[in-house]
């Protein structure tokens, strides 16, 4: 696999295509015909080959009405997918209001599944804001900036938490910038040093 910064994209080169990658990247397809949204947390080392496993999918959206909800939520049925969460529509948007995840799958499977939620607070809103996209292939999606990434990891803090963020450091540290970067790590009050993560 090889990485290759073109226009501000991340593309990746002769990755093989997982049966998670097909279904993040059929998920997020038909997911983008309705709201603006970006992967985040554990999924996007694993797009860059960190081999760890994963039960979910952590992806935020931006806000979007109680109609268009509506919609995507009768598309999902019809696409083979359905909620997680023991709620109807109208049950589901109130949960998103409330800032609460909820999870869709595809027809009689559990794992994995897909963990939606609105974003709320301004790290959510920076991350859809300033999206990187990601080209595979023929095909594309959209993650957290690796600038925020890094120090939201450092800040969630588990050891599965501070591998991530070492991996991506040590695949993006020539690219990003690490500026930016300090400024998230200012706001979050975390510290790489311990992890050979400079900035």
């Amino acid at each position: 696999m090889e990485l290759k910064y073109e226009h501000g994209k991340i593309i990746i080169e002769n990755k093989v295509i997982t049966t998670l990658d097909r279904f993040v990247l059929d998920f997020t397809k038909l997911l983008e015909e309705y709201v603006d949204y970006v992967i985040v947390s554990g999924y996007v080392v694993i797009l860059f080959g960190r081999a760890r496993g994963t039960e979910d999918i952590d992806i935020l959206l931006r806000k979007m009405d109680k109609s268009l909800f509506g919609s995507f939520y009768q598309r999902l049925g019809d696409e083979g997918y359905y909620f997680l969460n023991p709620e109807d529509e109208n049950g589901l948007y109130e949960m998103l209001e409330d800032g609460l995840r909820v999870r869709v799958a595809k027809e009689d499977m559990i794992i994995p599944n897909i963990e939606l939620k609105f974003a709320r607070d301004d790290f959510d809103k920076y991350a859809i804001d300033k999206k990187q996209g990601v080209i595979i292939g023929e095909q594309h999606l959209f993650i957290s900036p690796i600038e925020l990434q890094i120090p939201y990891k450092l800040y969630l803090g588990s050891d599965k938490d501070v591998e991530d963020a070492v991996y991506l450091w040590e695949i993006f540290k020539e690219k990003i910038d690490k500026a930016l970067m300090r400024t998230f790590m200012r706001e979050l009050k975390v510290t790489g040093d311990d992890y050979g993560i400079e900035v």
